[in-house]
């Protein structure tokens, strides 16, 4: 019993993000007109599934969905910062 009581205390004070579960995505085009021209841009449509950290041992918190749009240069900028995480945690665990 003290056992569990010290797990749970340990999981309350512990930093720990919340946990990628699944995702999803899919390109759509946003189309509008006016007088002048007719314009489509493309967008990325991105649903994550999010599990937030547990606060008991025996929970398991129920997962949420966080929908992101992103434009071509907001994805471009995303990814160039992902290829560096990337970069950085090869160059770690290499060591």
């Amino acid at each position: 019993m003290v056992i569990i009581i010290l797990i749970n205390i340990l999981i309350i004070l512990s930093v720990s993000l919340p946990k990628l579960v699944d995702f999803d995505w899919r390109v759509d085009t946003k189309t509008s007109s006016d007088c002048v021209a007719r314009m489509s841009v493309p967008t990325c449509i991105l649903n994550l599934q999010i599990e937030p950290r547990a606060l008991q041992v025996n929970q398991t918190p129920q997962a949420e969905t966080v929908n992101v749009e992103l434009s071509k240069e907001t994805l471009d900028t995303m990814l160039d910062g992902l290829g560096k995480i990337r970069d950085q945690l090869a160059s770690v665990a290499n060591r």
